[in-house]
């Protein structure tokens, strides 16, 4: 190869190196933790020097940022597109916590940097997962409120105790796939999450409606089967 043809190879853009960065430091902060992880690492890695790093971010902590800003944005992406598409206040909440399960199993190295890591930063400068999981229990306390609005769900439910019960089972299961790395069996963690939470929260008249509804679904297709 001559001094021409290696001129013409193409320098990485700044979005092409920021990739790469990112994607070294989530994998030196999903192996070696937050605090053993070293910008050395992450730069050695990315395959640049230490100095070059620096001209995109301002430490770790703006990296780690940046790692969990882009693995929940996968998360919200999705959920933009699907809530909306879901009918009943129930069938979105049993969604929201499908998707947190999801989340969660998807990514053993993210989930470990999550319920280890980030907890080490005080009160005063929070990390980003914090702000996102609010992100997310707002969503759920909206779909509550509206069902809380409709009849769907019993006038006397407070949202946010609900939010805090499904938040700390979230929690718990997390803590325990990073403890024991059993696999989750997301459909059926979803469906007894789901099952314990709506069946304290839904109204009688909502109930009585979705029973009336089957029954009726249920003589339709008698009906068809008798004129057969």
């Amino acid at each position: 190869m001559n001094i021409a043809t290696l001129s013409r190879i193409p320098r990485p853009s700044k979005e092409q190196r920021i990739d790469t960065i990112v994607e070294s430091a989530r994998k030196v902060f999903c192996t070696r933790g937050f605090e053993k992880g070293s910008i050395v690492d992450i730069a050695k890695d990315a395959g640049i020097a230490e100095g070059t790093l620096y001209r995109y971010f301002d430490g770790k902590r703006g990296l780690l940022d940046e790692v969990l800003r882009r693995h929940y944005l996968v998360v919200f992406d999705d959920i933009q597109q699907t809530l909306p598409t879901l009918e009943g206040h129930g069938n979105r909440l049993r969604y929201l916590i499908r998707r947190i399960l999801l989340a969660i199993s998807g990514d053993r190295g993210i989930c470990g940097l999550i319920t280890r890591d980030v907890r080490q930063f005080d009160d005063k400068h929070p990390p980003l997962a914090q702000e996102l999981n609010r992100q997310m229990a707002v969503l759920m306390a909206g779909e509550i409120k509206a069902g809380m609005k409709d009849g769907s769900f019993r006038a006397d439910t407070s949202p946010r105790i609900v939010c805090d019960m499904i938040g700390g089972g979230l929690e718990l299961i997390a803590y325990s796939y990073m403890r024991t790395g059993k696999e989750i069996d997301v459909n059926n963690v979803t469906d007894s999450i789901s099952r314990t939470v709506l069946g304290g929260i839904e109204s009688s008249d909502a109930t009585a409606q979705s029973m009336a509804k089957l029954v009726e679904r249920l003589e339709h297709a008698a009906d068809r089967l008798d004129a057969k």
